[in-house]
């Protein structure tokens, strides 16, 4: 089942919302120098870093953030 792209109006993503997202819609085009992946959406073309953030209880959690243009 396909994503709808909601790149034009999202800002950020978090946890198990920002790693489907990131799955089933954008494309792993990176790794940047901080090693963080960088994404790109097929449709718009908005690229997206991701980003792991330590929760407190064990587990990171994924957080995407729209990059500026």
């Amino acid at each position: 089942m396909d994503v709808r792209c909601r790149c034009a109006v999202l800002n950020n993503l978090s946890g198990a919302v920002a790693s489907d997202y990131a799955r089933r819609h954008l494309d792993r085009t990176r790794t940047d120098g901080l090693g963080r992946t960088v994404h790109r959406c097929p449709d718009t073309g908005v690229d997206w870093t991701e980003e792991r953030s330590a929760s407190g209880y064990g587990q990171d959690v994924v957080v995407l953030r729209r990059n500026a243009r």
